[in-house]
């Protein structure tokens, strides 16, 4: 699957480099709760992030389709969120990548400052990626790992 980065606002330009878009890796994905039998949620876009060791959600989605967030398996989370640390509370769920459903364990978080943060636990142990950012808007390749 190959998909452009978008635009990612800002506040003001970077002051290093005036005039430069800033443009995120972005893939529109899904989620349901197969622990409830839920249909899956509405489409949303989740941030592609190597740097993330967990593929994170923020808590709104999961209530969205029946997960009661705070019973999850509770560990502290930092960087993404504000301040030094928050909880998460990570739960298995489906993940819908275009075609391919997966289950993975993913965390989730009042604090997260975007819908979802696809890392490398839930995400990049699941899918090759390849970033391309030699145009202007970068974008990337996903492939699904079988595993047999």
């Amino acid at each position: 699957m190959h998909v452009t980065y978008k635009v990612w606002p800002t506040a003001a330009p970077h002051p290093a480099f005036p005039g430069v878009l800033d443009w995120v890796p972005l893939l529109a994905v899904k989620i349901d709760y197969p622990a409830k039998h839920s249909p899956p949620s509405k489409r949303f876009e989740a941030v592609v992030d190597s740097g993330s060791q967990h593929t994170l959600f923020h808590s709104d989605i999961g209530k969205s389709i029946g997960i009661r967030v705070e019973r999850g398996i509770e560990a502290s989370i930092s960087g993404v969120v504000g301040g030094v640390k928050s909880p998460a509370f990570f739960h298995d769920v489906g993940l819908y990548v275009g075609a391919d459903i997966i289950r993975i364990r993913a965390g989730f978080c009042d604090k997260l400052p975007v819908a979802g943060i696809l890392g490398r636990l839930g995400f990049f142990d699941n899918f090759f990626v390849t970033f391309d950012q030699s145009s202007d808007p970068g974008n990337f390749e996903i492939q699904r790992i079988i595993r047999t």
